[in-house]
């Protein structure tokens, strides 16, 4: 890699985050412009919010189906975002078959081809504060994480990472201020979809915002009401009229 094709790769990044850019176009300038030359098709970006559990705020290039399940995991749950986090460890699968053998329930879900799928660990002061995935058709080369301008870009993601929690728990803290934790309207709506199983697209094209909008109320409902799925929502539902 040629200084010059670094340096744009370094510039690219370092634009989205001092625009304090929203994670889904994070994930999409790392896809098409830092990860283009491995002819990336997909990224995935996670943060440690709560302890245990990796929060998923960032895609790009991956259905919906196939990422909202995993919205906020916990760091327990074998996946290979979650074991990056959890570890402190990067992880490589060259092959589809790799993925599978360590992680089965792939199996049905696994990329056609020879798709590479690399996860890696994202820290800030020597802390892991979440992690990114990525699927690639070329590999990366053996020097990739090791290189000056991975392990750059790597810093850039945990300045990220650190901003996006201080802004989240700001907005928390005035929350809490105000003791408003009651649902808002657009919540309550949310909810309601949810017994008309809409996907998160379905929600969003409803209620015209932005999918990535919806995907943070979801978040926001899931941390109100101490829950992780859909269905853990609708049965608080059933026993509490919240969204009444």
């Amino acid at each position: 890699m040629n200084n010059e094709f670094a340096i744009e790769l370094i510039r690219d990044v370092t634009k989205v985050i001092l625009e304090e850019a929203e994670p889904n176009l994070l994930a999409s300038t790392l896809a098409l412009k830092t990860l283009a030359h491995l002819d990336c098709r997909g990224v995935i970006i996670g943060v440690v919010r709560h302890e245990g559990f990796l929060d998923l705020i960032g895609t790009y290039g991956y259905p919906n189906d196939a990422t909202e399940p995993f919205m906020r995991m916990p760091l327990w749950t074998p996946l290979p975002i979650t074991d990056a986090a959890r570890q402190g460890k990067a992880s490589d699968f060259f092959t589809p078959h790799d993925l599978v053998t360590k992680y089965p329930q792939f199996a049905l879900s696994v990329p056609q081809g020879d798709a590479v799928t690399v996860s890696i660990p994202i820290s800030f002061h020597s802390s892991v504060i979440g992690a990114v995935g990525f699927t690639s058709l070329h590999p990366p080369t053996d020097d990739f994480l090791t290189s000056p301008t991975t392990e750059t870009i790597h810093s850039l993601l945990g300045i990220y990472l650190r901003n996006f929690l201080t802004k989240t728990k700001r907005i928390k803290d005035e929350d809490l201020e105000l003791e408003d934790l009651v649902l808002t309207p657009r919540q309550k709506q949310i909810i309601r979809f949810f017994s008309e199983n809409l996907t998160t697209e379905q929600i969003a094209t409803r209620l015209n915002f932005s999918t990535s909008t919806i995907k943070q109320d979801i978040i926001k409902i899931y941390e109100l009401l101490g829950v992780n799925t859909r269905d853990q929502v609708l049965e608080i539902m059933k026993k509490v009229d919240l969204a009444g």
